[in-house]
This record gives C-alpha cells, sequence and structure tokens, in this order.
C-alpha cells in the first residue's frame, strides 16, 4: 500500500528531526568539552617517575582513546537510536489517535444509521455506501468502479440526497482525514525503523567497538612486552650489581682472613721465639746455679780444710793467694784420689 504524504505535515516532520539532530549535536559538545578537561596529558606527568610506570600509563592512555573514540562513536549511535525510537513512539501514539478518532466517526455514522432506521441492505445505504467510494481521496486498494456503479452515480448526482446520507458523508470526509494521518505516521514511523536497521546493521558490519578493543588490547600487550623487556634488563643490571657487590665482599673477606692468618702466623712465630728465649734463659740460669754450687760447695770445702789444718795446728790464716792456690789444687787432686779409690772399690766388688 502506498500512501501520498501531505507538504505541510512531511516538514513538520523534518524540523522535528531536525531539532533532534541539533539537541544530540549540542549533547556531544558538551561531552567532549567534559571528556577534554578531565584527559591526562603526558605533559603533565612529573618527571620523576620511573620509566616503566610512564611506559605504562602512555599505554594505557593510548588504550583509553581508542575505546573512547569507538564509545564516543557508538554513543552518538546510541543517542541517534534513542531520539529515532522516541521518535516512532510519538509516531505510533500518533498512529493510534488518528486510528481512534476514525473509528469513532465510524461508530458515528452507524449510530445515525440506526437513528434514521435505515436498514443495511436498503437502496438508500447501498446508495451512500456508493457515494462514499466516491469521496476523494481515493484508497489505493479501493474496487475499480463497473459501468452500471457509474451510470448510478451520475444519477445519483441528479438526484437530491437525504439528511441521513449528507450527514453520513460529512462524517465520512473528517474519517478520511483521520485515516491518512494515520497512514501517513504509520509511514514515517515505518521509515524511521528502517533506519534503525540500517544503523544496526551497519554496527555489525563495521564492529568500532569490538575493533577499539582489540587494538586496545594490542597496545597494552605490546606496552607488557615492552615493560617486561625493561624488567628484564632492570634485572639483569641488579642481578650484575649484586654479584660485583658480593664479589668485592668476597674479596675483601678473603683479604681480611689473609690478614688475620698473617697476624696468627705472626704472633706464632713470636710465642716460639719467646719460648726458645725462655728456654735460654732458663738453661743459663740454671748453669749460673750449677756454678754458684760449686762455687760454694768449693768454698764450704776449703772452710772444712782450713777449720782441720788449723785444729791439726797448722796457723794459715796469714798465708796468702799463693799457698791457698796449692792449697786448693792440693784439695783437687785429694779429690781425685778419693775418686780413684772409689773406683779401685767398685772394681773389686766386680
Amino acid at each position: 500500500m502506498q500512501i501520498k504524504v501531505g507538504n505541510s505535515e512531511n516538514q513538520m516532520t523534518q524540523a522535528n528531526l531536525q531539532t533532534q539532530e541539533k539537541a544530540a549535536a549540542a549533547g556531544d559538545r558538551k561531552a567532549a568539552v567534559q571528556q577534554k578537561k578531565t584527559a591526562i596529558f603526558a605533559g603533565e606527568l612529573p618527571l620523576h617517575k620511573d620509566p616503566i610506570a610512564l611506559r605504562r600509563q602512555q599505554a594505557q592512555k593510548k588504550a583509553m582513546k581508542f575505546v573512547q573514540d569507538a564509545w564516543g562513536t557508538d554513543r552518538k549511535v546510541d543517542q541517534s537510536m534513542e531520539q529515532m525510537r522516541e521518535i516512532r513512539e510519538m509516531l505510533r501514539e500518533e498512529v493510534q489517535s488518528n486510528v481512534d478518532q476514525a473509528q469513532e466517526l465510524a461508530d458515528r455514522r452507524e449510530g445515525l444509521r440506526e437513528q434514521y432506521g435505515v436498514d443495511a441492505e436498503s437502496q438508500e445505504q447501498k446508495d451512500l455506501e456508493l457515494l462514499l467510494r466516491a469521496v476523494p481521496p481515493y484508497d489505493y486498494d479501493s474496487r475499480p468502479f463497473t459501468d452500471e456503479e457509474m451510470e448510478r452515480l451520475a444519477e445519483l448526482e441528479e438526484q437530491p440526497r437525504t439528511e441521513y446520507q449528507e450527514r453520513c458523508i460529512a462524517l465520512y470526509k473528517d474519517q478520511k482525514v483521520f485515516e491518512q494521518r494515520a497512514r501517513q505516521a504509520e509511514d514515517n514511523m515505518i521509515a524511521v525503523l528502517s533506519s534503525q536497521t540500517d544503523m544496526k546493521i551497519e554496527r555489525l558490519k563495521y564492529h568500532k567497538m569490538s575493533d577499539a578493543q582489540k587494538k586496545a588490547e594490542k597496545v597494552m600487550a605490546e606496552s607488557g612486552r615492552e615493560i617486561q623487556g625493561m624488567l628484564v634488563d632492570d634485572a639483569k643490571d641488579h642481578v650484575d650489581e649484586t654479584y660485583e657487590e658480593k664479589r668485592e665482599e668476597e674479596e675483601k673477606k678473603k683479604e681480611e682472613k689473609e690478614a688475620e692468618e698473617e697476624k696468627i702466623e705472626l704472633r706464632r712465630e713470636q710465642k716460639e721465639l719467646m719460648e726458645a728465649r725462655i728456654e735460654e734463659v732458663r738453661a743459663e740460669s740454671h748453669d749460673a746455679q750449677e756454678v754458684q754450687r760449686a762455687q760454694e760447695r768449693d768454698a764450704r770445702e776449703e772452710a772444712s780444710f782450713l777449720k782441720d789444718m788449723a785444729e791439726a795446728g797448722m796457723n794459715v790464716a796469714g798465708a796468702g793467694n799463693v799457698v791457698k792456690a796449692e792449697i786448693k789444687d792440693i784439695l783437687n787432686k785429694m779429690k781425685l784420689i778419693e775418686a780413684d779409690i772409689k773406683g779401685i772399690e767398685v772394681d773389686e766388688e766386680i
């Protein structure tokens, strides 16, 4: 079924669509300004941040831009579709309102038939239905007039109409206006629905949000690999530094251990030298004691001998050194004789 749309109502519909589009554009500009205010620029980042954190933040910003751009496009599409949904809902209400009013007029015509007592099969009613079919605008699905119907219409044009027929024709003309409005609103609603369908198909065709998500994931994956490489390099540097520090520490400990061992060896040598010196001093002291004891023993023997000589009436008090030396020599000889005598006694015993 094809219905011609009136120019005035079509222009009104186009004006409504343009108003909705202007409102959506204003909303988009406002959202863009707000988004610009909340955006973070790399130049505003602090310079003291480590390169890994900075690289991760840059990757996140780039990935977010992909998503935001796609989201902005999708949001515009969503806004347009929402506006179309609202327009379609208004058109649906308009269709229903015109259909209701047209039905009310049809009910009033039926009420007039009952009021005037016109039978549904009467010639008056049949003539009325033929006249109603001739009221413009004509329905495209109406049956074409036969030759007999055309002749009867010509006859009715020459005849006066009944009051019932006049009132029904007036109501029917108003009914046709509401039906035309309903069909026009319905056609507009179908056009809007077709636009919505086309937009959905385009969205499925391009997959902007899905593509943006994949791009964002790719950026984050590349950033992750780069960051991982940076972490590996840092780890290698840290390992090298740790190894170098450990090697230097072990070298220092080795040097300290060698120095301590040298000190221990030096103290051991000093101790041995000290012990040797003590033994020497001790041996020298023992020899000196032996000499002293021998001298004391000789002195005692000499004193005893002199005493014996004195008791024998020999005065040696005034004897000189020569005499004392001779006496000492005699004592030594006597000791030798005594030793020999002891040796002879031992031999005899054997």
